[in-house]
């Protein structure tokens, strides 16, 4: 009977006898809970490292297709147009080449005018 009426008062007693607010049954299942929450969310980090892998793949294979069609890109142009290409290629090796060159004509107008 007093379990009874502890029960109706939401009171219950725990396995090792102590008076608890929440029910055992659904303390167990909080926790059987809690425990399938942990593993969920450690197979969803698995597959954020899986899918970020991938994306860093699928970006250095665009990146490999994208020189492959500058350099087929290139061809054409030198074979319509030597001088275009020539430019191009000179502004693809970067832009210390291209402002070493830019300081270079500086100086030869500087020493023309001098």
């Amino acid at each position: 009977m007093a379990k009874g009426i502890l029960g109706d008062a939401s009171l219950h007693f725990d396995e090792l006898n102590k008076l608890r607010i929440l029910d055992p049954e659904v303390a167990q299942q909080t926790i059987e809970l809690k425990e399938e929450c942990k593993a969920f969310v450690d197979k969803i980090a698995e597959f954020q490292k899986i899918v970020g892998s991938l994306i860093e793949l699928v970006d250095q294979l665009a990146k490999a297709a994208e020189n492959e069609k500058m350099k087929v890109l290139l061809v054409s142009i030198g074979n319509w147009c030597p001088k275009l290409a020539k430019v191009y290629s000179e502004a693809k090796r970067g832009s210390a080449a291209a402002a070493s060159g830019f300081n270079n004509r500086e100086e030869n107008a500087v020493g023309k005018v001098s």
